[in-house]
């Protein structure tokens, strides 16, 4: 009797051991399998990463629609993400920042139909609310997207406009409501600009009325 009970209990550690040792097995087995999926994947992403350039963000691009004009020298961007209009509620002053309209101010580069001008006040008035009228009037409630400088210093954006394949800043040279204001150094858009303005000379219109000259 003693003798059956022994040969049990020893079957019974050795069934015991050998089912550990399956589990560990199996165990070991799926953890390798993991791995190979694992590194499959990963090399897949290299090898993408090596196929595809990677796509790249311009940080100084803005998307909204022309709101209004409240001045010849800049326009106001409506921005209809509340979340991406946020961003600029930290950045911007009060004066080029609209909370209850969620808009926000650009400065026009390299036109300024309010220097361009010198008349007589009366006229000067009159010219630069007609620039700004015109804005109003041909861009209102477009899609925009705005190439822009943020001025640390003034805590406003200075940017370039576009409205499809028209440029805002080009069309006010264009159209005679400002001459071309360098900076320190030309803009991609030079020699747009330049052609801009000859164009506006041969058609005799806003600054370069004959009346005027």
């Amino acid at each position: 009797m003693y003798l059956i009970k022994t040969l049990l209990l020893s079957a019974f550690f050795i069934l015991g051991s050998l089912v550990t040792h399956l589990q560990q097995a199996g165990a070991e087995e799926s953890f390798f399998k993991t791995e190979s999926i694992r590194q499959k994947l990963f090399g897949r992403m290299d090898d993408r990463k090596k196929s595809k350039p990677l796509r790249t963000i311009n940080e100084n691009i803005l998307i909204g629609v022309f709101s209004r004009v409240s001045d010849s020298e800049s326009v106001w961007v409506r921005i209809e993400s509340r979340a991406e209009f946020r961003k600029w509620t930290f950045k911007l002053s009060k004066q080029n920042l609209n909370l209850a309209r969620q808009e926000v101010r650009v400065w026009l580069k390299n036109v300024s139909p309010k220097l361009s001008v010198s008349h007589g006040k009366e006229y000067n008035e009159w010219f630069r609310k007609k620039a700004a009228f015109e804005m109003q009037k041909i861009f209102y409630n477009r899609q925009v997207r705005i190439s822009f400088d943020f001025s640390e210093n003034l805590f406003r954006l200075d940017g370039m406009i576009w409205t499809g394949d028209t440029n805002i800043n080009i069309w006010l040279v264009r159209n005679g409501w400002s001459f071309y204001l360098l900076d320190n150094e030309p803009p991609p858009e030079h020699q747009d600009f330049l052609a801009a303005e000859n164009e506006a000379k041969q058609r005799q219109v806003g600054l370069w009325k004959a009346e005027l000259q």
